[in-house]
């Protein structure tokens, strides 16, 4: 599973227009995850990225949720950052990942209440919400512009899902460089809504918990 952190970066509208168009010419599945802010100031940026493609959200402000003391700030910033996705959007999101991948005792009541049932904060898990309780499963993160496709490839016989990572600082020609050479090596690549079953991010439909 391609995953793409969005960053207040220069050219990000540019940015975002050019992966979107890579990812679909290639029909390659990804989860794009923005912080709700950005989504706000840049809307266009998530009409980019269609079907195969989950949008999902990164708190309101991009914010460290172990260096919030208060519950209720940590709430809100969960639950704006999601608002702010499917408004920017029309979207009816449902997957997460906290920035800096830092999360406390909290996150499991905070994404259920908030109506987030896919949580891929971590490197070495993922989390779905099953029979009325967050599931742990096995995952083995790569980061896209540091760890070689070598690696990657060399560790597809693991039945875990691999996770690869990147961000919106990294050049665009640089991520389809890594992507094409992956699918040399026959990798299926699989979106959240894939790995989840269930649609995490459903289109045209009335934002809302």
């Amino acid at each position: 599973m391609l995953s793409f952190d969005i960053r207040d970066t220069e050219d990000l509208v540019t940015w975002c227009s050019e992966l979107a168009s890579f990812l679909e010419e290639q029909n390659v599945k990804a989860a794009i995850f923005f912080p709700g802010k950005i989504a706000e100031e840049n809307p266009e940026c998530l009409a980019y990225f269609g079907e195969g493609i989950d949008i999902g959200s990164q708190t309101y402000n991009y914010v460290d949720l172990t260096s919030v003391s208060d519950f209720t700030v940590q709430l809100e910033e969960v639950r704006k950052g999601k608002e702010a996705v499917d408004n920017a959007g029309n979207l009816f999101s449902r997957v997460f990942r906290a920035p800096y991948g830092a999360t406390d005792e909290n996150i499991y009541y905070l994404l259920s209440q908030c109506g987030v049932i896919a949580d891929f904060s971590y490197e070495q898990q993922y989390n779905l919400f099953q029979n009325g309780q967050f599931i742990k499963y096995n995952a083995i993160t790569y980061e896209g512009s540091i760890d070689s496709v070598e690696l990657i490839l060399n560790k597809t016989r693991s039945t875990d899902l691999k996770i690869i990572t990147f961000d919106s600082s990294r050049s665009v020609s640089q991520i389809v460089d890594v992507i094409s050479r992956l699918k040399n090596g026959e990798v299926k690549f699989v979106s959240a809504s894939d790995v989840a079953e269930v649609d995490l991010t459903g289109r045209g439909v009335s934002p809302g918990f």
